[in-house]
């Protein structure tokens, strides 16, 4: 009997610069099913398609197939619209099977909008999509299945379950690695010449319910697979050289089994040099006991900090997302205890939760910076995901939510006829779009000047030194830059609110931007990267504009700096922060001891400042590798200038006589 084919389409996310995943879902689902003999003797499959092409050559590579599954996410969903209904109209027989955690579960708002879909899996896919394949191999057609959702072949009618499928016994579940499944692929990838990232998975599910966030849709019950697969998932992944890992897990460190899982993949990276990027969520209350369990990771070029992350400090809005966070007094004990020890901490807010206001959220930004003065503090605009509890209409209604639509992924790799967009929450009930507009710009210099370090020592000189609030700092020096559109800050902070002023214009998710008018600045990290490296190839401009916008801000709450602090604060600016770094140590001469000032007052204690000639040495440490700082720049572009190791060392200094 001829056997039935399945093509499955898992288009790759990509963004610029970064990596081309390999297809770990649709392989997974594959290695599941072939795992059954009856599957085997009824079905061939197809080598998956991951790769953006043009799109009349997509829709011939599928050509006609019994069965298309597609995996859905915020990156492909479009175009796995577009694909689907292609591939029906030239063959109406073929059955449309998707899933994923993008498609809307529990009603039929996917197969109103998208008739060419057949059947929609809600939540884990093993077990469900194996009942389908089962279905078809007898009957040929869809029947009811928990967790399936599908239209009746007789009537047209939806039939609609709500339940959210689990796979079940995860040992059951076999590794689309060791299967072989991710061979093809990789060499794929590495033929195009993109590099490769991929994901690892230990576990599932999440015990907790923020209503931002669609991982709760897979269950509060964490279900762990074996830690032989694991450790057997590292090795391939090391010995294959996969430069970007993404791990899976919701909360690593909360299992007790963490810590071997974390040494054995610090193991495999000593061993290969693989993978050099490691991406990962920390179990989202952090401990000490957490901590621990990730050091052997903290001793590889790969790590890129500890998440401590808050993402509210505004207690109506955390109450509205389902958030408790720890006391602060243990999220700064759990930063010092990370820093302590020469490891990269930082921490997360989102901008845009329901109740939060544009005085609450600038004050959470303030506390956040106190708390990671040493750390960083990164922004994130709110995301609304189909299927988190905040995208519900009710959820919608009872917030006053406004969105707008960002693109999603690298135009290089997508035909502009299906483009990808997030939505964005640019508007509640108690921060109208104004405020949050004002928000971003509060946000993008904080990210420039705290987070990416472009400014830490006239922020240091402000907060620490002088005692003003990081509200009256940022919004002071906003004050100023909206007076000087002439000056690079008040040019960035143009292009800027442009930006922002054209994405609060999109509100239509159809509609096709063109390249040289997408609003990428309306994200402040975006845009707090693109400036920042405007700023790097302006540096004494920049140095300069931004010591008279701290003198400014001194003096507009009653503060006069002297000329000589103002000197030498110029030069920090200019030789520690916006040049290169040095690739030996050298001096510079000071007026004053300001950097040793700084230093102290970024610790926590007291140096008074003093007036006389101090030699300083600009310190380029021996124990940060070429690879480590490598990964730095790829991670944070630019702005990996102006990181801890990187800052001027006021140890040893020398007093002239």
């Amino acid at each position: 009997m001829k056997k039935r084919l399945v093509q499955f389409v898992q288009f790759a996310a990509r963004h610029t610069g970064a990596a081309i995943n390999l297809p770990y879902s649709s392989a997974g689902l594959r290695a599941y099913a072939e795992s059954f003999a009856d599957i085997r003797a009824a079905f061939e499959f197809a080598p998956v398609i991951f790769m953006r092409e043009r799109f009349e050559d997509l829709v011939e590579r599928v050509g006609r197939p019994d069965l298309l599954a597609l995996s859905c996410y915020v990156w492909n969903f479009n175009s796995n619209m577009a694909l689907a209904a292609a591939v029906k109209r030239r063959s109406p027989q073929t059955i449309v099977v998707i899933g994923g955690p993008h498609p809307k579960y529990g009603d039929d708002s996917v197969f109103v909008a998208h008739p060419a879909v057949d059947a929609l899996v809600q939540g884990e896919g093993e077990a469900v999509f194996l009942g389908v394949l089962r279905a078809i191999a007898a009957t040929g057609r869809l029947a009811p299945i928990d967790g399936l959702s599908f239209r009746d072949p007789d009537d047209g009618s939806i039939r609609i379950s709500q339940h959210r499928a689990k796979a079940g016994d995860m040992s059951a579940i076999p590794s689309p690695y060791a299967a072989g499944l991710m061979d093809g692929p990789l060499a794929d990838v590495r033929r195009r010449g993109y590099s490769v990232s991929t994901v690892l998975e230990s576990n599932r599910g999440c015990p907790f319910q923020c209503t931002f966030c669609d991982w709760g849709s897979l269950g509060s019950k964490l279900a762990e697979l074996p830690i032989e697969r694991v450790f057997a998932d590292i090795d391939w992944i090391a010995d294959n050289g996969i430069e970007t890992l993404w791990m899976a897990d919701s909360n690593v460190g909360i299992r007790k089994r963490d810590k071997d899982i974390a040494a054995y993949l610090a193991d495999a990276c000593h061993r290969t040099g693989y993978p050099r990027t490691l991406v990962m969520s920390t179990s989202k209350n952090s401990s000490r006991a957490v901590i621990d369990a990730m050091r052997p990771l903290t001793q590889t070029p790969m790590y890129r900090g500890l998440s401590l992350s808050f993402q509210s400090y505004d207690e109506t809005a955390l109450r509205n997302i389902k958030r408790q966070n720890i006391k602060l007094s243990s999220y700064y004990e759990l930063q010092e205890y990370t820093l302590s020890r020469g490891e990269r901490a930082y921490s997360e807010v989102i901008l845009g939760l329901p109740g939060e206001t544009l005085d609450s959220f600038k004050a959470g930004v303030a506390t956040g910076i106190d708390l990671t003065i040493r750390g960083e503090l990164l922004v994130h605009t709110c995301v609304l995901l189909p299927n988190a509890e905040l995208a519900s209409a009710k959820d919608r209604a009872r917030f006053g939510l406004r969105t707008a639509w960002m693109l999603a992924a690298d135009l290089s790799l997508m035909d502009p006829r299906f483009t990808e967009t997030y939505e964005h929450i640019v508007g509640t009930d108690t921060m109208p779009e104004s405020d949050w507009a004002e928000a971003v710009e509060f946000s993008w210099l904080v990210e420039m000047l705290h987070t990416y370090r472009l400014g830490h020592p006239a922020m240091l000189l402000l907060r620490r030194v002088i005692g003003l609030d990081f509200v009256a700092i940022f919004d002071g020096m906003l004050s100023f830059l909206r007076r000087r559109p002439d000056s690079l800050f008040g040019d960035q902070l143009q292009a800027m609110q442009r930006d922002v002023a054209f994405f609060l214009q999109c509100r239509d998710p159809a509609r096709r931007l063109q390249p040289d008018e997408i609003p990428w600045r309306a994200d402040p990290d975006t845009a707090a990267r693109t400036s920042r490296s405007k700023m790097v190839a302006h540096h004494d401009q920049c140095a300069a504009e931004l010591t008279m916008l701290t003198v400014a801000v001194a003096r507009a709450h009653g503060h006069t700096i002297s000329e000589a602090v103002r000197d030498d604060l110029f030069t920090m600016l200019k030789e520690a922060t916006f040049r290169p770094t040095p690739a030996v140590d050298r001096f510079l001469e000071f007026k004053t001891n300001l950097p040793s000032v700084l230093a102290a007052a970024r610790d926590g204690h007291t140096v008074a400042l003093k007036e006389g000639r101090t030699d300083y040495r600009l310190v380029c440490p021996d124990s940060v590798s070429p690879d480590a700082f490598s990964h730095l720049i790829n991670e944070l572009g630019e702005s990996a200038r102006g990181l801890e190791p990187f800052e001027l060392s006021p140890e040893p200094e020398r007093i002239a006589s």
